[in-house]
């Protein structure tokens, strides 16, 4: 037992030295050009799938991936994104992202054997060792859900096709001309306000995978102007919100150290955004998000949505959203 053990105790060592060499001295060759040896790439995509399988969430919290305004901003999404290493329906990958190894695949076959909640764990999580990077933003995998909405219906064959222009105000216009669900109308937002947003987007401030990608395609410098076009029907005047019902009463509510939420977001938009008119399920998103702790660069919000419960923000969001329905 005694040589036994010291045998084993001797190759240790003898691997130990080597795969020191093989740091130390650069002995490994990490060329992209020779790529890996027989047998690793078959370990590592094996490996990869299994992880990935057993780490997948469950769809118990997935909206309706076929909702088409979910599918859009999944597509505005890829369009800057993710297109430059995987393509898109319409378009071949680069020369540059084939010579990738492991050589990022065409989207079409990306996605082919994937499972929606498969999908979402690789894009929230990225994967080590291959290029594809996490989300940009941690606790946001309710983002996440529109980049699977497009990629599920390009395993449908119906993907609309990515924006092609992605500078400026067109391509914000992709997602907020014609807003649904998951986006705000920016038609009725001060540009001051959209301006301040962008820039906390671009810091991380304010957490958002999709908010941080779109406002890194766009010089900083610009941010003024390109709010000022987005909102410039800001002015219009507000419509009447109703006196009663439930909606009203929890707006109208405050108290010493928070303020009522019509306080800041009624007819004087000067205190905060104006929230009458925007999709109702945007506000609930926010107002969660408000509540959860994900946001947390107004005090005055993480105090006001602390307690609420998931039928106040339903109702809130109801009262808010329904100007604009």
């Amino acid at each position: 037992m005694r040589r036994l053990l010291l045998t084993m105790a001797v190759l240790g060592g003898l691997g130990l030295a080597g795969a020191g060499a093989v740091v130390g001295l650069g002995l490994y060759n990490v060329s992209a050009q020779v790529g890996h040896l027989p047998g690793v790439s078959w370990v590592l995509h094996t490996t990869f799938r299994n992880s990935v399988r057993l780490r997948a969430p469950s769809m118990e919290d997935a909206p309706d991936l076929s909702d088409s305004d979910l599918i859009a901003l999944g597509a505005g999404h890829y369009a800057t994104a993710c297109a430059m290493c995987h393509g898109t329906p319409a378009t071949p990958r680069s020369a540059t992202a084939q010579a990738m190894v492991p050589e990022p695949p065409a989207i079409a076959e990306a996605v082919e054997h994937w499972q929606p909640n498969e999908l979402h764990w690789i894009v929230e999580n990225g994967v080590k060792m291959t290029g594809m990077p996490a989300w940009p933003a941690t606790g946001r995998g309710d983002e996440v859900w529109a980049v699977v909405a497009w990629l599920l219906a390009v395993q449908q064959n119906r993907a609309p096709v990515p924006p092609v222009d992605t500078s400026g105000a067109d391509y914000c216009r992709t997602c907020h001309e014609s807003p649904g669900g998951p986006v705000p109308r920016l038609d009725i937002l001060a540009p001051a306000y959209i301006a301040a947003q962008l820039e906390l987007y671009r810091t991380g401030s304010r957490p958002s995978g999709i908010m941080a990608q779109a406002a890194s395609v766009v010089p900083r410098e610009s941010f003024a102007d390109l709010a000022a076009e987005l909102g410039a029907k800001a002015a219009d005047v507000a419509p009447d919100l109703p006196l009663t019902g439930e909606g009203a009463e929890l707006a109208s509510r405050g108290t010493r150290k928070v303020p009522a939420c019509l306080s800041c977001h009624g007819d004087d938009r000067s205190k905060g955004p104006r929230l009458a008119g925007q999709p109702s399920p945007y506000l609930a998103t926010q107002l969660r998000l408000w509540r959860d702790g994900t946001y947390t660069h107004d005090r005055l919000m993480v105090a006001a949505a602390r307690d609420l419960s998931d039928a106040d923000i339903e109702a809130l969001s109801r009262y808010f959203g329904a100007q604009g329905e």
